[in-house]
Parts: structure tokens; sequence; C-alpha cells
């Protein structure tokens, strides 16, 4: 995506080569370089790569899309533990 950093690029290209399934890329932050939006179902994954370059970590929290309830509050993850976290919504 033109308006996103180098992270959320490469994170976005990781995740098509995982081959998952019924998610929808989602950009409610545009003029934030470092966030990108994960949909599945009721489901929102922000992702935030703000101190990836220090952490190699993402920043996520998860909502509930329609209304942005927090489901689960912020915290860090490594990209295995990402897809872990969206194979686990997804079932």
């Amino acid at each position: 995506m033109e308006n996103k950093n180098t992270e959320i690029n490469e994170l976005l290209v990781r995740l098509k080569q995982e081959l998952l399934q019924d998610y929808k890329i989602v950009d409610f932050w545009e003029a934030d370089t470092t966030a990108i939006g994960i949909q599945i179902g009721t489901a929102l994954i922000y992702i935030s790569t703000f101190n990836y370059d220090k952490t190699h970590k993402y920043n996520i929290i998860i909502e509930k899309y329609d209304t942005g309830e927090i489901i689960e509050k912020e915290k860090e993850s490594t990209y295995n533990e990402l897809v872990e976290i969206i194979q686990k919504i997804q079932e």
C-alpha cells in the first residue's frame, strides 16, 4: 500500500503467503503510515508497526468490527503469534 511504511507492506506480503482465508485488509488510519487493520468476520485486528524497528514485534488490539468494543487490550506480538491469533479468530 502506497501510504504505508515498509514494515506494513512486508507484513501484508507475508500474510498473503500464509494462504489464510476469509480476511479483509481495512485501513481506517490512512494518515497513520504504521497501522493497518485485518477484518475477520465481526473482529478487527488493529496492527501497528510503530516500534517494530526496535522490538521486532507488532502492537495489536482486537476489537469488535462494528462497535469498536475492545476484545483484547493492546499487546506486542511476533509475526508467528499474529498468525496464530488470526487462525484462532477464523475458527
